[in-house]
């Protein structure tokens, strides 16, 4: 594997859902990984003006104090720009070893799941069709 292989394998794929960019991190969090990965959110924030970020680190099995600081540090860059960032997917064991390692989690917006994080960012409700009507003719609610 080249360099540049190693590079594109590690990129953390952003998506354009519902008005929010979504990374899904599903590689091993290094700080070159980070590090590109930041570079390469705020440039799509600022190109696309997105209002919320959800960062869904379910891919990510161990998650130091070092790894989270920078990912906080980067959701607030997103906040700055004027997107919201939430975070999803964290799990139960990451969780319990950031607090043990008393890692500063104040003002960390937190979600189960995507659908969650969509709902919270307001995404959900503002692309929802509007429900089906019966257009059947000579078919009418109507009331007199």
């Amino acid at each position: 594997m080249t360099m540049d292989d190693k590079a594109t394998s590690d990129r953390i794929p952003l998506q354009l859902i519902q008005g929010c960019l979504v990374a899904s991190i599903q590689v091993d969090l290094t700080e070159d990984v980070l590090s590109l990965f930041r570079q390469e959110l705020l440039g799509r924030i600022a190109s696309t003006r997105v209002h919320g970020v959800v960062l869904d680190v379910s891919g990510v099995e161990i998650m130091d104090s070092t790894d989270f600081q920078m990912l906080r540090t980067t959701m607030t860059m997103a906040s700055v720009m004027g997107a919201k960032p939430v975070i999803v997917g964290l799990k139960p064991g990451v969780v319990s070893a950031l607090v043990d390692m008393d890692v500063n989690t104040a003002d960390v917006c937190a979600a189960l799941n995507l659908d969650e994080a969509l709902h919270l960012l307001g995404a959900s409700s503002a692309t929802q069709e509007p429900p089906e009507t019966d257009t059947e003719p000579g078919h009418h609610d109507r009331v007199e």
